[in-house]
C-alpha cells in the first residue's frame, strides 16, 4: 500500500496486466534508453534501479517512523489492517482464518479500506470473493507449510507457494490481479508477503513501469534480501504502519 500525503489527491489504483513483458519499450523512449535499461538488468541481481537495496536499508535504520507523521494517512486503512493482523493472530492456522466468515470479511473491509474498489479498481461481490479464497484454501495451506522452514535466504520453497497462490488468486471484477493478490497475501502473511501497487513498482523499476507477477515476485524476493541485510529488523516495528516486517520495505519504498 502506498500511503499519500493527506494534501495528494492522486488515489491508488488496481494496475498492472499479467501479459506486459519485463523491460517493455515505453512508446516514446529511445532505443538507446531501452538499451540502457536492458543493460542495468543483466548486470544486476534485480532488475530495479542501482543502489536501490542500499537507500531502503539506510531508511529503515535510520527514519523508518516517519511513516507515522500526521502528513500520511491513517484512518480505515490503518484501523482495518491491526484489525486483519489481529485476527490473523487469534486464527494462527490459515485454514481456519479461511473458514471464519468474522476473518474473511474483517478481509475483504480490509482490502476496501486499501483502494482495492476505487476509480478504475472494482472488486468482486463479497460472496464471490469469499469464494475464491476458500477454494485457493489448499495453495494457502501450501504457503504456511513452506513458511515453517523459511529464512530470509532459506526461500525457494515459499517463493514457489508463493506464486502458485497467486495464480489461484482472482479478487476483482476488473482485470488487473497484482495489486489485489499481493495485499490479500500480506494480510494473511504478513511476515513473508510485501503488498505492492503502481507506485511500488514505478519507484523500483521506473516511471510508467507496469505491475506484472514476475515482477511482483521478484520484489518479494528483493524484500527478503533487504530485511536479511538488517540485524534485528523486528526492533524497527512498531504499534502504527511499521507492524510488520515486509511492511518495514514496503513504508521504506514509500519513504524512498
Amino acid at each position: 500500500m502506498i500511503l499519500k500525503p493527506l494534501t495528494s489527491t492522486a488515489a491508488v489504483q488496481e494496475v498492472g496486466r499479467d501479459n506486459h513483458r519485463w523491460f517493455q519499450v515505453p512508446r516514446r523512449a529511445s532505443v538507446k534508453s531501452y538499451l540502457v535499461t536492458s543493460s542495468m538488468a543483466r548486470n544486476t541481481k534485480y532488475a530495479l534501479k542501482r543502489n536501490t537495496q542500499t537507500i531502503l536499508t539506510d531508511i529503515i535504520r535510520t527514519r523508518i517512523a516517519d511513516i507515522n507523521l500526521p502528513r500520511y494517512p491513517k484512518g480505515p486503512a490503518l484501523h482495518f489492517y491491526h484489525r486483519v493482523l489481529a485476527l490473523r493472530r487469534l486464527f494462527p492456522s490459515v485454514s481456519s482464518f479461511l473458514a471464519s466468515n468474522d476473518c474473511t470479511e474483517i478481509l475483504y473491509a480490509a482490502l476496501l479500506s486499501w483502494d482495492m474498489n476505487s476509480r478504475a479498481a472494482k472488486m468482486k461481490d463479497y460472496a464471490d470473493f469469499k469464494s475464491n479464497l476458500q477454494g485457493a484454501s489448499a495453495a494457502f495451506q501450501a504457503v504456511e507449510a513452506a513458511s515453517q522452514s523459511f529464512t530470509w535466504t532459506n526461500r525457494t520453497t515459499v517463493v514457489l507457494a508463493v506464486s502458485s497462490l497467486f495464480d489461484s488468486l482472482c479478487l476483482m471484477k476488473t482485470e488487473g490481479r497484482v495489486v489485489s493478490n499481493s495485499k490479500c497475501m500480506h494480510f494473511v502473511f504478513p511476515d513473508l508477503c510485501i503488498p505492492a501497487d503502481s507506485h511500488t513498482f514505478e519507484k523500483l523499476y521506473g516511471k510508467n513501469a507496469g505491475g506484472t507477477k514476475d515482477r511482483f515476485m521478484e520484489v518479494l524476493e528483493f524484500s527478503y534480501d533487504i530485511l536479511n541485510g538488517i540485524q534485528s529488523p523486528q526492533q524497527y516495528l512498531d504499534n502504527v504502519w511499521n507492524a510488520t516486517l515486509t511492511k518495514l520495505v514496503d513504508n521504506a519504498i514509500i519513504l524512498m
